[in-house]
C-alpha cells in the first residue's frame, strides 16, 4: 500500500479530539474523497499526512515505511498537497511556477536542471496546457491557474497526491474540468485524496468516500454505500436527498425546495 493510516487521533488538546481513530489504506490508482463540514478537520488530517502535525495516537505509514523515518525532503518526494489558496506574488510564467513542483530534487543553493525543466514540460502536456506554458500565472484566470497548479503537482513526481478543496473557487464548468483531470491523474497511477462540500463530487469520481463526523469519526466506504440521506442531512444540519438520475445513470445529492 502507498499509504496505510491505523487508528489516529488528534486534538489539539488531549480532551477535545478533532481526529478520532481513524484508519483507511490506498494504493496507486486509488481515489478517496473526503466530506465534512467546516471545522470537522478536514485539513488537520491532511497536516498529518504531510507530518505538519503528529497524531496523538496510532500510526501513518508511506509507501511501507513509518512517516517519521523519511525527512521532510524525502516524505516531499512521495507526497504533495495541492492547496485551495493559490498565491504567487511575483510575474512567473506558467512553465516556471511548474518547475517549482522538482523543488524538492534541487539540492540546497542548486537551480533545476534541464531534466527539471522536461519534467515541467512533461507535467504540462499530461494535463493538456501546454498552451499556456509562456503565460504568466497571475494573469491566467481561477480555473487556468488550478489547473497549472495541478501540473506542478504532477511534475514533482510524488506518488500521493492530497487536494485540498481544489473546485472551492471554480465556476461549474471548471469544476467538472478538474474532477476529469484527478480521474485522469488516477488512471495514471497516482493515488489520491480530495477533500470537498459537495457530496456530488463523491458520487462522481466513485472510489471511496470518507465522511467525516463533528464527533471526528470517519464513516469510510463506496460512495453508494457510505453515502446515506440520514447521515448527510445530520453531519451537513440540512435535510438532503439522494435520487438516481436516469438520464445520467448516476444518483445525485439534492436539497429540497426553499421555502
Amino acid at each position: 500500500m502507498l499509504l496505510s493510516v491505523n487508528n489516529i487521533s488528534f486534538g489539539y488538546t488531549p480532551e477535545k479530539l478533532v481526529l478520532k481513530d481513524i484508519s483507511f489504506e490506498l494504493g496507486a490508482g486509488d481515489i478517496m474523497t473526503v466530506l465534512g463540514p467546516n471545522g470537522v478537520g478536514k485539513s488537520t488530517l491532511f497536516d498529518c499526512l504531510c507530518r505538519l502535525r503528529v497524531p496523538l495516537t496510532g500510526a501513518i505509514q508511506v509507501d511501507s515505511n513509518p512517516i517519521e523515518k523519511y525527512s521532510h525532503r524525502q516524505l516531499a518526494n512521495l507526497i504533495t498537497l495541492v492547496s485551495q489558496k493559490i498565491t504567487s506574488i511575483f510575474d512567473f510564467t506558467v512553465r516556471e511556477y511548474v518547475v517549482m513542483g522538482c523543488a524538492p530534487r534541487v539540492p540546497t543553493f542548486g537551480k533545476p536542471s534541464a531534466k527539471d525543466y522536461a519534467d515541467a514540460d512533461q507535467a504540462l502536456e499530461d494535463i493538456d496546457i501546454s498552451r499556456f506554458s509562456e503565460r504568466i500565472f497571475t494573469q491566467l484566470s481561477g480555473g487556468e491557474q488550478q489547473q497549472v497548479t495541478i501540473a506542478k503537482a504532477v511534475a514533482q513526481r510524488p506518488k500521493i497526491i492530497l487536494f485540498d478543496e481544489p473546485t472551492s473557487f471554480l465556476d461549474v464548468g471548471n469544476q467538472q474540468k478538474v474532477l476529469r483531470l484527478i480521474k485522469k491523474m488516477a488512471s495514471s497511477g497516482f493515488a489520491i485524496i480530495m477533500t470537498t462540500h459537495n457530496p456530488d463530487h463523491a458520487i462522481q469520481l466513485g472510489g471511496i468516500c470518507a465522511l467525516m463526523h463533528p464527533d471526528g469519526h470517519m464513516v469510510i466506504g463506496p460512495p453508494e454505500s457510505s453515502l446515506e440521506e440520514k447521515l448527510l442531512s445530520e453531519i451537513y444540519q440540512t435535510p438532503l436527498r439522494l435520487f438516481k438520475v436516469s438520464e445520467l445513470d448516476r444518483y445525485a445529492c439534492l436539497a429540497p425546495k426553499l421555502t
